[in-house]
């Protein structure tokens, strides 16, 4: 049997031509859509990234200002906690010179009595007038027997026309 084919062969031609121009139309669109993606995306990508690495950049000197401010207030508290020891180390070697001055009035004998007191340098300087050597002695035994005295020198110790004895003792208190 022969095969009859009642479709001319120009518009049979015609009909495969237009789909090989469609096909060929949809590949090279593909192709330029590939194409631009390849170049596009990247570059999209790219932006994307900068964008972000600008972001953290912003946060990274955020932090590292709070670092930076972080480290002086811990600068500061270190500078403080050196003040406040040195205030207690102060506080502990200070002496209350009211306290000196009632244990001198508590320790001095009847015929004994105090013209000038003087502070310099942690010692102490009284002076006064005594009825006798005998007087001032214990009234230096009285003060040597207190808890922050160290030593007790007797500077001079003169006679007077009146009878009395004038008399100065210097008074080295103790640093803790």
């Amino acid at each position: 049997m022969k095969d009859i084919n009642l479709i001319p062969k120009e518009i049979k031609d015609k009909k495969i031509n237009s789909r090989k121009k469609i096909n060929n139309t949809i590949i090279c669109i593909v192709s330029i859509c590939v194409f631009l993606s390849i170049i596009f995306i990247p570059n999209l990508y790219m932006k994307i990234l900068n964008r972000n690495i600008n972001v953290l950049d912003t946060k990274l000197k955020q932090m590292k200002t709070v670092s930076e401010l972080d480290n002086k207030i811990q600068n500061n508290i270190d500078y403080l906690r050196q003040k406040q020891a040195l205030i207690k180390k102060l506080k502990v070697k200070k002496f209350d010179m009211a306290e000196i001055l009632k244990d001198l009035s508590l320790n001095i004998p009847e015929k004994v009595s105090i013209n000038e007191i003087k502070y310099k340098d942690n010692v102490v300087e009284v002076s006064g007038e005594a009825i006798s050597n005998k007087d001032i002695s214990y009234f230096m035994l009285n003060l040597r027997a207190l808890k922050y005295i160290e030593d007790i020198n007797l500077v001079s110790s003169q006679a007077l026309n009146n009878g009395l004895i004038k008399y100065m003792l210097q008074i080295k208190l103790k640093v803790v």
